[in-house]
């Protein structure tokens, strides 16, 4: 069986000894700028040479994030960072942009290229498309089933998938939340982290509840990791660049075991995180997937109980001197508890300070020096290099040292001839000694041969600076199979190709509204057909969570006179050709996140309108006139999430089932600033929505660009008509 990489991920430098010391395969870091972590320590493009250097010296691979979406004025930027890590020898970049990824993937063909998870592949089709166009790898949507990924492990492309840590409550690339009420995109690196705020559960107008319904608890599937390594999994991705050192150790360690050695400690997993787990939809764990405020955060190690001697608990595990514990007292109040000792399993614990301490509460283990205690017994432990040394030195001949590790060796040479010793030679123990004091570097020595002629002399401090010189050339000699010669990448720009027709165009999201009123558009996106709509100049909008069998797909648009496409995934591109043979016209969606001028030239040549990201501003989105056939979102609702959870069936409890018939289908939710989105579910996912549409000035449009409304009534289309207030989205300044 293939061995599968465990993949960490690296903040700073501590963090990537730790996952060293762990057994890490490889690490994915980023610089300061296009990685989908800007709030995190990330590199910057200077020192991060440095630790891809420490990375490849320990034989593991390193992966850079540039995951982000990336504007017109930042792509010169983006392409000189590529170039310089191209030349540092990392192994791939990790990308979302399909604009950049266009720009460098024949340039830089020595180094690999990862489809993020912000690009929000989760079928076969999505994977193979990717594939064809040139990635790699392809890191799976965190929500993909098992039985689909099944289906993806038979392709020719490598394979990642999550396996530990933080969950976005959205798919990946399709969270728009952030950037709607704050300006702070997560396609950007610069999620606000919305979904951990609580929010109050309305239906018919009554709160139900409130609670933190979309705050997911922190993936694990360490006991089904079998099944990820039948399927051959390639890369096997713990999240969290922006956790610590303790936290890289223990998951990797733990993982690591449970793969080479089938065990792992689950307290040592518990205890790093604060969330507790799920094993997500991957394994279709669709119930106590979010963590509530009432949940207890930390792993509970006994329970409060009583007796004529007092106030106890007994402990479910083994306890370390200064762990704090928190008891619940009869009043509510949570105490701090340390415990001055260590304890074993069983040991009961007697609460004399504690004399309130509510009987039958749990007590729980906030934070243990056990998991600090670990990471640096870990790195103590952990051997260096190992290097062969072998010592030549003669009167008057210069001084030799070679150095081997790995089947690449080095010979130096110190500037010098050795003279004959006057009063006191030096003999191979003191040349030994002086060569084995490696100190904080790398390497250690493994063996040392010393060929020495009688009664010579020379300085230990040259001896060490021979040493220090030869450690710097092997490392030189071993990186130099991982550098690359510098390579220039071009950055394109793009010339008025004449006038594309300005359209007016509305995308229809819900059955019942007056065909009389769609008439005057010039044409019709829908996600389902009616036959009320016949003589329209029709497109279907393919929902991007929904799967289709393309003959059928094919075989309804012709039955029911539907002109084309909208296609919104990366699985419709992989039935291009197919469309093309079929003569429909196809355009681009809004989930494609088309952000730049770059990702325009790529779909220019097969779509004939293309719709611009609504995280754009007014002046990239006019720039593009007489360039592309280019559409914006002009009034509606915009997906704020899209997601496999349903906040409802938290307090429903109904595990995802029975979704058709729920009443629960269109409810609404309300945040902590008293703004109002409608939720929906479709099938099996769910879809945030705005409660009040946004309207744009469609002046403010250069006059080649075509605008597109999205409505859910009647009365939407006569605002959409009429609108004399605008709010501009973000098209104002754009997000950051």
């Amino acid at each position: 069986m293939k061995k599968s990489e465990i993949l960490a991920p690296a903040g700073d430098k501590a963090m990537i000894l730790a996952g060293l010391a762990a057994g890490a395969d490889a690490f994915y870091l980023a610089s300061d700028d296009f990685g989908a972590r800007a709030y995190a320590e990330n590199f910057t493009i200077e020192n991060i040479k440095e630790s891809i250097d420490l990375i490849h010296l320990f034989g593991k691979k390193v992966f850079v994030t540039m995951n982000t979406l990336i504007k017109d004025s930042e792509m010169q930027k983006a392409l000189t960072y590529a170039m310089k890590l191209y030349e540092y020898g990392t192994d791939a970049l990790i990308i979302q942009d399909l604009g950049f990824f266009t720009l460098i993937k024949d340039k830089l063909g020595q180094m690999d290229f990862h489809a993020s998870t912000q690009m929000a592949v989760r079928d076969y089709y999505g994977a193979k498309a990717l594939m064809d166009l040139g990635f790699d790898r392809i890191v799976i949507a965190r929500e993909t089933p098992i039985s689909e990924l099944a289906k993806i492990s038979k392709l020719p492309v490598e394979k990642e998938v999550f396996v530990h840590g933080s969950l976005c409550v959205s798919y990946s690339g399709e969270c728009l939340m952030s950037s709607y009420f704050g300006a702070r995109s997560a396609n950007r690196g610069r999620c606000a982290g919305i979904c951990r705020k609580k929010y109050k559960l309305v239906s018919d107008g009554k709160i139900l509840a409130d609670d933190y319904f979309l705050s997911m608890k922190d993936l694990n599937v360490i006991d089904r990791l079998d099944s990820l390594l039948d399927l051959g999994i390639d890369c096997l991705k713990i999240e969290g660049r922006m956790k610590t050192p303790e936290y890289v150790y223990s998951v990797v360690k733990n993982y690591r075991s449970k793969i080479d050695e089938n065990t792992y400690d689950k307290n040592d997993l518990r205890d790093v995180s604060n969330r507790g787990y799920t094993q997500g939809f991957i394994f279709s764990q669709t119930r106590d997937n979010v963590i509530l405020e009432n949940d207890d955060n930390h792993r509970i190690v006994g329970q409060v109980k009583g007796s004529n001697q007092g106030k106890y608990f007994i402990a479910n595990s083994k306890l370390t001197k200064k762990d704090n514990l928190s008891i619940t007292t009869d009043k509510g109040k949570v105490l701090p508890f340390t415990t001055t000792r260590s304890y074993k399993k069983g040991d009961k614990i007697f609460l004399d300070k504690y004399k309130d301490a509510q009987l039958g509460s749990n007590i729980l283990l906030l934070n243990s020096p056990r998991i600090s205690q670990s990471l640096k017994e870990g790195l103590k432990t952990y051997k260096n290099l190992g290097v062969d040394l072998a010592f030549r030195g003669y009167v008057g001949e210069s001084p030799e040292l070679s150095l081997s590790h790995g089947g690449v060796s080095i010979r130096t040479s110190l500037d010098f001839k050795i003279e004959e010793a006057k009063n006191i030679s030096i003999d191979q123990d003191d040349i030994r000694e002086s060569l084995s004091k490696f100190g904080n570097d790398i390497f250690e020595p493994r063996k040392i041969l010393i060929d020495i002629g009688p009664g010579i002399f020379i300085k230990k401090k040259d001896l060490n600076s021979l040493r220090r010189k030869a450690s710097d050339l092997l490392k030189e000699k071993i990186l130099r199979s991982y550098h690359r010669k510098k390579v220039l990448v071009d950055l394109p720009s793009y010339e008025p190709k004449g006038n594309f027709p300005k359209e007016i165009n509305v995308e229809v999201k819900a059955a019942g509204l007056d065909v009389n009123d769609l008439k005057s558009f010039d044409n019709v996106y829908i996600d389902k057909f009616d036959k009320t709509y016949q003589g329209l100049s029709l497109y279907l909008n393919l929902n991007p969570h929904i799967d289709y069998e393309v003959t059928d797909l094919i075989n309804f648009c012709k039955e029911n006179q539907i002109k084309g496409l909208i296609l919104n995934s990366y699985r419709d591109l992989a039935f291009l050709k197919d469309f093309q043979e079929a003569g429909l016209k196809l355009r681009i969606g809004r989930y494609l996140n088309v952000f730049n001028s770059h990702s325009l030239a790529f779909y220019s040549k097969f779509a004939e309108k293309i719709c611009v990201s609504v995280e754009s501003d007014f002046s990239s989105i006019n720039s593009y006139e007489g360039k592309f056939p280019v559409e914006a979102l002009a009034f509606g609702r915009i997906e704020l999430m899209n997601m496999r959870h349903c906040p409802f069936s938290v307090i429903k409890k109904c595990g995802l089932v029975g979704c058709e018939t729920c009443k629960f289908r269109d409810g609404e939710l309300i945040n902590e600033d008293n703004k109002r989105m409608i939720i929906k579910r479709n099938i099996d996912h769910s879809i945030i929505y705005p409660k009040k549409p946004s309207r744009v000035d469609p002046g403010k449009f250069a006059g080649g660009v075509s605008i597109l409304g999205s409505v859910f009534s009647n009365s939407d289309i006569k605002d959409f008509k009429n609108a004399k207030s605008f709010d501009n989205l973000n098209y104002d300044r754009g997000v950051i």
